[in-house]
């Protein structure tokens, strides 16, 4: 599929234009939604057909552009040799206003996926997880998972770290991180931009589920997202949504039914302890650091928050939740 997604136009204006304008953009009921910090200014950017699925959204490192993520719908006629229809997930870009929305990277072969990019500091490649189902006799045997770089106009990948997943790149582009999946479990690694001299900084079975890193503004930190084998601790209490009662307040959310409740931690680049930010137990959340390295914004199924790093003061400003990650406009 090489066209353009039909997109709500005009409603957004130009993401961070103005003093409480959108700078937060993540997937939502499987759109792409800008909002601002207080949760005011919410736009739909995308209008992607029922079936289809657009997230994983990333600002361009002058913030007038967003990549995400996109899957159409699989089509309701099997291919040749009676092959069953296959998932495929190319790169789109737009407007910060949802305007100009094109491919970039292409999604022509079933079961091949572009997903969780992130806009090399250049801006003239991504990084990736690539995803690419193995099908014998009609049947997906197993999986290629890999963190890979790929340019616009180039049909050939670059491979950066094998069995590697949702990447992060350093605002300097020197370092890569990933969660890399490992006999004993997911781990949390870093390495140089070309994913040589891999260094552990979360070993595996130190905690569950990992997900979601982002190196922080000034790159001595990394956020991310993991299940956490280990009692609560007093640092964020859920709070009250309006319109809960007081049965919802104590009984698991229906989303949590998508995997282990999770919380976010935040971890030195250097070494160290990774450092528990959150009591939340959400559905898949996904940070995003703000430009001063304050606050994250946080994507989860159950809603959209920012937490104040400083006293981890959580604040709910949107309902709704979503999928996939999240950014934070810089410039």
């Amino acid at each position: 599929m090489a066209g353009c997604l039909p997109g709500q136009t005009g409603t957004a204006g130009t993401a961070g234009s103005a003093p409480g304008g959108p700078v937060l953009v993540f997937g939502s009921e499987g759109n792409i939604v800008v909002t601002a910090a207080d949760g005011k200014a919410r736009a739909t950017l995308t209008k992607v057909p029922q079936g289809g699925l657009a997230k994983d959204p990333a600002w361009s490192p002058d913030g007038k552009r967003i990549a995400y993520a996109y899957t159409p719908p699989l089509p309701n006629v099997r291919g040749p040799a009676g092959q069953l229809p296959l998932p495929v997930t190319g790169i789109y870009t737009m407007n910060a206003d949802g305007s100009d929305q094109k491919v970039v990277i292409p999604h022509a072969t079933p079961g091949i996926g572009h997903e969780s990019p992130v806009w090399a500091p250049d801006a003239r490649s991504f990084y990736v997880t690539y995803t690419e189902l193995v099908v014998e006799s009609n049947v997906v045997r197993d999986q290629i998972v890999e963190v890979a770089r790929v340019a616009p106009g180039v049909e050939k990948r670059e491979t950066l770290i094998p069995n590697g997943a949702f990447p992060t790149i350093s605002p300097d582009g020197k370092q890569l991180a990933c969660i890399l999946t490992t006999p004993g479990g997911p781990a949390l690694v870093i390495a140089g931009a070309d994913g040589k001299g891999q260094r552990t900084l979360v070993p595996a079975g130190a905690l569950d589920v990992l997900a979601a890193p982002r190196f922080s503004p000034d790159g001595k930190q990394i956020a991310f997202a993991a299940a956490a084998p280990m009692p609560p601790v007093p640092s964020v209490t859920p709070f009250r949504r309006a319109g809960a009662s007081l049965g919802a307040l104590f009984s698991p959310p229906s989303a949590h039914a998508h995997g282990l409740p999770m919380d976010l931690f935040v971890i030195a680049t250097e070494s160290g302890q990774p450092r528990r930010l959150t009591v939340l137990g959400e559905d898949n959340p996904a940070p995003a650091w703000s430009p001063d390295g304050a606050l994250l914004g946080v994507l989860a199924g159950g809603g959209v928050y920012t937490l104040a790093i400083a006293g981890s003061q959580l604040t709910n400003i949107d309902q709704k939740g979503g999928h996939g990650s999240i950014d934070w406009r810089r410039a």
